[in-house]
C-alpha cells in the first residue's frame, strides 16, 4: 500500500517537472538556421537516371517524447549516466527514443554530451544517428572524424539516405565526396543543378580528376548551363576539342573570340588560322579587324591577302587600301607589287593614275621605270614626270633624256609641273634641254635667280649676243653686283659695240674684283691699264712662285708690253 501511494506521487510530480522543463526548454527546442537550410535540402527530391534509389530522403520516423526520467537530466547529467538510465527505463518496458535524446542534449546546447551519449549507446550508430553524428562531430570541431564518417558512407551503399549524405558532404565542405557517392552509385546522379554547382567546385580546386569522375557519374549537362567553365575545365585538361564544343552553347557574339582563344592557348597555329580566315570571309566581316587579328597572331601574308581582296577596285585614299599600304611599308614582298600593278591597270585613268603613283614609290627605280614606260598611260604629263624622277633616282641619263625630250615638245605644262620637271631632269643633259627648261621656269614666273644668266651663256656660246645681252639685261636686275655677269656683259657689248660699249661693265666688273687676284688682272688688260696689271701679276707671284699660270699670264703681257725678252726669262725660270 505504501508503494502504491509513492508510485501515485511520482505519477503526479514527475509530469509536471517535465512539463516545466519542457516549457523552459522549448526555445532550444527550436532548430537554428543550418538546420532548418538541412532540413529544406533533405526535403529536395533528387532525380534519379535509371536507379532504384529513392527519389527523396527517407522520412525520419516518429519518435516518442523523451522520458520524463531522462527530460529531468538533460541538462546537468553526464552522458554515461543518461545512457544507463535509458537501458533501465528500456529494460522495464518504457518508450525511450536514443535519437530523441540526442536531440534533446542538442536542444540544450551540450552537443559534447550528446555525441558521448550516442557512443554508449548500442543503437547510437545505427543509420538513424548517422546525419546527427556528423553535425555533432562538425559542432565540436571534429571536422576530421566528421569527414572520415562521410568518406565511409560514400562507398558503398546503407541505409543512409542519399540526401543526408549530400547534406552532410556539403557541411563539412566536402562537395567530392558527393561525387565520389554518385559514382559508386551510393546516391542518384547529380541533376544539372547539383552536377553543375559540383563542377564549380571541383574547377575552383583545379580537380579535373573530380569533374571526370563527375562526368561517369551523370549525364545531367552541366556544360550546357555554364559553357565558360567547360571552357576552362577544358584548357586545364589541355583538351582543345572539348573546349571547342562549349563555344557552341555560348551567346553567337562570344563565340569567334573564345574560339581564338582556345586555339591561341592550345598552341594550334593551322586551326587558329583556319579559324581567322574564317572570320575574315565571313558575310558582314570588317577586313580591317580581320587583318589586325591575322597580323596580331602572326599571319602577315594572310593579312594582306585579306586586305587587298578587299581594297581591290577601291581608290587608294579607301580606309581599307591606306590600311593594305601601310602593312606594305616602303619596300613590299613582290606578289605586293604585283598586286600594286593590278591596280593601276583598272578603273578610270583617275584612279589608275592613282594606284602608279603608289606604285612607283615602291618598287626599285629602274623596274618601276620599265613598268610605266609600258603603261597605257605613260605619255600622260604626270606619269612622264614620275618617269623622269625614277630615270634620275636609277641614275639613268639616257632614259631621263629621252623622257625630257618627249615632255620638251610643246605640251602646256603648269608651274607646279614645270618645277617638278626641273627637279627630276637628268643631272647630265644637253645644253638645248637645259636652255628650254630655263625658259619653261621663267615663262611659268618660277624662274631661279640664275635662269636668266643661264639663258644668257647659252645665247652667248651659240653666237646670240642680242640674245645673250636681252637675258643679261634681266639677270644684273635683281643681281647688280654679279661679278660673272658683269663680265660676260662687257664681252657682249664688246661684240654688239666695240670695245667703247664694254668698258663701263668693265669698270663695274673692276669694281666687283678682289685687289689681288688674276681676274683683276684680265680686267685690268682689258681696260688697257697693262701697267697696273703686270704690277698685279708680279705681286701674286711673288706670294706664289710656282704657280706656272701665272707665270703665263705675266709673260702674255710682257709681250703685249713689246718686252719679248723679258717674257723669255720669265717663262724660262
Amino acid at each position: 500500500m505504501r508503494i502504491d501511494r509513492r508510485r501515485g506521487r511520482l505519477a503526479i510530480v514527475l509530469p509536471a517537472l517535465a512539463g516545466l522543463g519542457l516549457l523552459a526548454g522549448g526555445p532550444m527546442l527550436l532548430p537554428n538556421d543550418r538546420e532548418i537550410l538541412h532540413a529544406e535540402r533533405r526535403a529536395q527530391p533528387v532525380p534519379v537516371a535509371s536507379s532504384s534509389m529513392p527519389m527523396a530522403p527517407v522520412s525520419p520516423p516518429v519518435l516518442p517524447p523523451a522520458h520524463p526520467a531522462i527530460a529531468a537530466q538533460i541538462a546537468t547529467t553526464d552522458a554515461a549516466t543518461l545512457a544507463a538510465l535509458t537501458t533501465q527505463l528500456i529494460a522495464e518496458g518504457q518508450a525511450v527514443s536514443t535519437l530523441q535524446v540526442a536531440h534533446d542534449l542538442v536542444a540544450a546546447k551540450r552537443p559534447a554530451v550528446a555525441l558521448d551519449y550516442l557512443a554508449a549507446r548500442p543503437d547510437g550508430q545505427a543509420a538513424a544517428t548517422w546525419r546527427l553524428r556528423v553535425d555533432l562531430l562538425r559542432q565540436t570541431g571534429r571536422t576530421a572524424d566528421a569527414s572520415t564518417l562521410v568518406a565511409q558512407a560514400v562507398q558503398t551503399r546503407r541505409s543512409v539516405p542519399a540526401a543526408d549524405i549530400i547534406a552532410a558532404a556539403y557541411a563539412i565542405d566536402r562537395p567530392d565526396l558527393v561525387i565520389v557517392a554518385a559514382a559508386n552509385h551510393v546516391v542518384p546522379p547529380p541533376d544539372a543543378a547539383l552536377a553543375l554547382d559540383l563542377a564549380r567546385r571541383a574547377d575552383k580546386a583545379g580537380r579535373n580528376d573530380q569533374i571526370a569522375l563527375l562526368d561517369k557519374a551523370t549525364t545531367a549537362n552541366w556544360r550546357a548551363v555554364d559553357p565558360w567553365l567547360a571552357i576552362r575545365v577544358a584548357a586545364r585538361a589541355k583538351d582543345s576539342a572539348a573546349g571547342l564544343r562549349a563555344v557552341d552553347d555560348l551567346p553567337v557574339e562570344q563565340r569567334p573570340a573564345a574560339r581564338e582563344a582556345i586555339l591561341t592557348a592550345a598552341g594550334d597555329r593551322e586551326g587558329l588560322r583556319t579559324e581567322l580566315l574564317a572570320r575574315a570571309a565571313a558575310a558582314g566581316a570588317q577586313p580591317e579587324r580581320a587583318a589586325e587579328r591575322l597580323l596580331a597572331a602572326g599571319f602577315r601574308a594572310d593579312a594582306m591577302a585579306v586586305l587587298r581582296r578587299a581594297a581591290a577596285g577601291q581608290p587608294p585614299t579607301a580606309p581599307v587600301a591606306q590600311r593594305a599600304l601601310y602593312l606594305m611599308g616602303p619596300r613590299p614582298e613582290s606578289d605586293d607589287l604585283a598586286w600594286l600593278k593590278q591596280q593601276s591597270l583598272r578603273g578610270n585613268a583617275t584612279q589608275q593614275h592613282a594606284w602608279l603613283a603608289r606604285y612607283a614609290e615602291r618598287d626599285r627605280p629602274g623596274e618601276a621605270l620599265a613598268f610605266l614606260s609600258r603603261h597605257p598611260l605613260a605619255s600622260q604629263t604626270d606619269v612622264m614626270l614620275m618617269r623622269l624622277s625614277l630615270a634620275r633616282t636609277a641614275g639613268n641619263d639616257a632614259a631621263g633624256r629621252a623622257v625630257l625630250t618627249s615632255m620638251l615638245d610643246g605640251r602646256a605644262l603648269d608651274p607646279a609641273q614645270v618645277g617638278a620637271l626641273s627637279a627630276a631632269a637628268p643631272a647630265r643633259i644637253e645644253p638645248a634641254q637645259a636652255a628650254a627648261i630655263a625658259k619653261r621656269r621663267v615663262a611659268s614666273g618660277i624662274a631661279a635667280p640664275r635662269d636668266q644668266l643661264d639663258l644668257a651663256w647659252t645665247a652667248w656660246n651659240a653666237g646670240d649676243a642680242k640674245g645673250a645681252a636681252k637675258w643679261l639685261d634681266e639677270y644684273l636686275e635683281t643681281a647688280p653686283t654679279d661679278l660673272p655677269a658683269l663680265r660676260l656683259m662687257a664681252d657682249v657689248q664688246a661684240r654688239i659695240g666695240g670695245d667703247r660699249a664694254a668698258r663701263p661693265w668693265l669698270d663695274r666688273a673692276l669694281a666687283q674684283t678682289p685687289a689681288d687676284s688674276k681676274i683683276r688682272v684680265d680686267i685690268l688688260e682689258k681696260l688697257g691699264r697693262r701697267t697696273e696689271a703686270v704690277a698685279l701679276v708680279e705681286t701674286l707671284r711673288a706670294e706664289t712662285p710656282r704657280d706656272r699660270s701665272l707665270a703665263a699670264l705675266h709673260a702674255r703681257l710682257l709681250i703685249a708690253q713689246g718686252q719679248a725678252g723679258r717674257a723669255r726669262t720669265v717663262l724660262a725660270q
